[in-house]
Order: C-alpha cells, then structure tokens, then sequence
C-alpha cells in the first residue's frame, strides 16, 4: 500500500473540495438555490478531478484498466440499477415499524408540505393515471438514475470504488471500504453544513449522519464493484440512489423525515447493516481472494 500516493490523493480531494466549497459559500453565491444545486452537481466531479491530478499527472499511471473502465457488461450492472428500488422500499417498510409513523401511499402527508402547484399536480395524477403515481416517479428515477445521474456519480465512484478501492487493497475488503466510507463521508460535510444536504434541519448532526450513511453504504457498493469488475455499476447504483431516496420519504408520514425515515436516517441504517451482515456471512471466506484477483488482472491488462 503507498500511503504517500494515498495521502496525496486525500489531500487534493479535501484541498479541492473544501478550499471550492469555502469560496463558494462565503462569496454569498450559496444565497441562490439555483446556483447551489449546480454547485452541488460540479461537487460531485472533485472526486474525478483528483485522480486525474494524482494518478496521471503525479504518478504518471494509466487510468482506464487499473480503475476498473474497460469491462464488458454482465447481470451486476442490470442488479445494480435495480437493487437501489428495492433498498428505497424496504427502507419505508422499516420506517413504518417505528412508532408514530404509518404508510402514506397517498402521499397526503407529503403533498401538505409543497406548493399548490406541485400538489395539484400530484392529486391529478391520482386521478388520471391507470396505476399508483409510485410507479411514475419509480420509473423517472430509475431512467434518470441510470443516465444523467450516473454520469455525475461516476464522478465520485471513480474516486472511492476506482482509485481508493485499487489503493487500499492490501487493506482487505472489510477495513478498506470503512475506509473508503469514511473519506466519502467526510467529504460531504461542506454540502451538509452550509447548504444542509439531506439534513437541512440538524447541519452540524447531519455531518455524522452522513457519514454513517456512507460507512454503511461503502461496503455494498464496494461488493458490486468487485463482483461486476467494474465501477460503472457503483455508478449506476450511486446514480438511482440519488434519483429514488426521497420517495422512501414521501410515502410515509410521521416521525422525522431526516433523521428516521428515509435511506439517509435510521430506518435506512437498518437496512443497509442487514444488507452488510449478508454480505458478510456469504462471502467471509472469498471477499478478500476477489478483491485481490479483480484488480490483480486489471494490472496485468494495464502492463
């Protein structure tokens, strides 16, 4: 493992990311939501933009196959455009076991909160529509998560499922994708303190619920990249997560809708530890062989 090539990586991402996100927010720029949802969207190429600077520049190394670019499609990537719905649903289900918060397949609860527009909208398409509006907003999450939004995700997999994943190898898969999990955590806290990325409500709090999230959500991502050879699936995954997380909220009513209820909160904590205590059960014995041979083959296909 070279710790050097590691910390520079670490470095540059953070310079990068919190030395943008300071300008950005103290220039008063942060002030327009327009402005801070393209923000926001160019954050998730920071990531990219430092392994560029430290895997090419720096090092002088090839990008493409030892980062997992070049492989063909199998049925990982179909499972991880999918598997993120099931995530979403199973989320709501656990949310529903707390108490004070019930099923809201109505939405009521959620369409007090918005506009008139937007509620009208929604009430309309009760009506007018053959089946549930659930499936409506399933499906444009799913097409948008495994288009534009995975191209923004990609972004950031190539960071933590590419570069840190390759890096932290020697590491074993259970210490590195905590690893991982942690620096992607952490990464997010500019977004979550001064713009309250999912947690508009609890900033400073959100910061380590964040983080949590994506220690959980590490190793799951990490596992397809493995399994599938390839981090675009990671992307695809990462893609529909971004696209599909809110519906978990808005079918549910009562309780916090930050900090309980969606994928992001502790209803989603159980799910995700549940799908991380499979994971490790069924592959305690092979994860740590995969690992290594997945990207042992990618430094052979890259000499």
């Amino acid at each position: 493992m070279d710790k050097r090539k590691i910390l520079t990586y670490i470095l540059w991402l953070y310079g990068l990311s919190f030395g943008i996100s300071t300008i950005f927010f103290l220039s008063g720029l942060g002030n327009n939501p327009f402005l801070i949802y393209i923000f926001m969207l160019g954050y998730m190429f920071i990531p990219l933009i430092a392994v560029l600077i430290v895997q090419k520049i720096i090092y002088k190394e090839a990008v493409a196959r030892p980062l997992l670019l070049t492989r063909r499609p199998n049925w990982w990537w179909p499972f991880a455009m999918i598997f993120p719905l099931l995530l979403i649903g199973l989320t709501a289900l656990v949310a529903i076991l707390f108490p004070g918060v019930t099923l809201d397949l109505r939405m009521e609860n959620y369409l007090s909160t918005v506009d008139a527009t937007t509620a009208a909208t929604m009430n309309n398409l009760f009506q007018m529509l053959p089946f549930h509006p659930l499936w409506l907003l399933a499906g444009q999450s799913f097409i948008g998560g495994i288009t534009i939004n995975a191209i923004f995700a990609f972004g950031e997999e190539i960071g933590w499922r590419g570069f840190l994943l390759r890096e932290f190898q020697a590491l074993g898969f259970w210490k590195a994708s905590f690893l991982i999990g942690l620096i992607w955590g952490l990464w997010h806290a500019p977004l979550t303190i001064f713009a309250g990325h999912n947690y508009p409500s609890t900033p400073i709090f959100g910061v380590l619920m964040m983080t949590l999230f994506s220690v959980l959500m590490s190793p799951i991502l990490s596992f397809i990249t493995i399994k599938s050879r390839s981090i675009f699936p990671a992307a695809f995954f990462h893609g529909v997560i971004n696209g599909s997380a809110s519906i978990g909220i808005m079918i549910v009513a009562g309780g916090n809708p930050e900090l309980l209820n969606g994928l992001t909160g502790l209803a989603g904590f159980i799910v995700l530890s549940a799908v991380n205590v499979i994971i490790f059960i069924r592959t305690r014995t092979t994860i740590n062989t995969n690992y290594a041979a997945v990207f042992a083959q990618s430094e052979i296909r890259s000499n």
